[in-house]
């Protein structure tokens, strides 16, 4: 069975990586989330998330964070290895939030993630 956890090494966080992916990044758009990512010079992944503050209360920011940690923990598979990504959920999305469920949020996102392999 795959390791489905979320390790540290996984996070991304220090300021130049932030930069280096938002100067040299790809961007992936779609109406709920902008995903950007580059490659780096690891064999996994890193990834982190960014709510900004117009997307409503802290409940519900981390909410959409927690579901966006979630989607990638149990499905690092359909992610091409060696990147770093920035998942960004757009206020279309907080409009919808209440009414959207995971697995929307999931189809979305890996449909976004497949068109990085091609």
């Amino acid at each position: 069975m795959e390791e489905q956890t979320f390790k540290k090494k996984e996070h991304l966080r220090l300021k130049r990586n932030f930069k280096n992916v938002f100067e040299k990044g790809g961007r992936l758009i779609d109406n709920n989330f902008v995903i950007i990512y580059v490659r780096n010079t690891m064999d996994y992944n890193r990834i982190a998330i960014i709510v900004n503050k117009k997307f409503g209360k802290a409940v519900v920011r981390n909410s959409v964070k927690r579901f966006i940690r979630e989607i990638y923990r149990t499905n690092k598979t359909f992610f091409p290895i060696g990147y770093d990504f920035v998942f960004i959920p757009r206020k279309e999305l907080s409009k919808n939030f209440r009414r959207i469920d995971y697995f929307q949020m999931k189809g979305q996102i890996l449909n976004l993630v497949r068109k990085i392999k091609e």
